[in-house]
């Protein structure tokens, strides 16, 4: 690859520029559990739309509280945005609930 001389003052500027895309990449990559504003940015969701969905769509596995941080599993994200199907464990997770709770509902009574 060639470089006009007339350029060569650029190459610190483009070495600073590759250097903050590689670490940014390394970061979003690495990165397992995000708080809700970084999974606003790694979605390209507002934050607002994020307690949304977490109220309307995720499920334990997806998202977690601790010690009053909500926390997002990254991996079980991906395997949501790209459709992968977890609705049938769901559903077998919420009829082993709803049975849980009947049992103990009935045996009260």
């Amino acid at each position: 690859m060639q470089v006009a001389l007339e350029h060569l003052e650029l190459l610190p500027k483009i070495l600073e520029k590759l250097t903050l895309i590689e670490k940014k990449l390394e970061d979003s990559q690495s990165k397992r559990w995000m708080n809700v504003k970084e999974l606003g940015k790694y979605l390209g969701y507002s934050v607002d739309h994020i307690y949304k969905l977490r109220d309307d769509t995720f499920f334990e596995g997806i998202h977690f509280h601790k010690r009053g941080k909500l926390l997002f599993d990254r991996i079980e994200i991906d395997k949501w945005v790209i459709g992968a199907d977890t609705s049938n464990k769901r559903q077998e997770q919420k009829n082993n609930i709803d049975a849980i709770l009947n049992s103990v509902l009935h045996k009260k009574k």
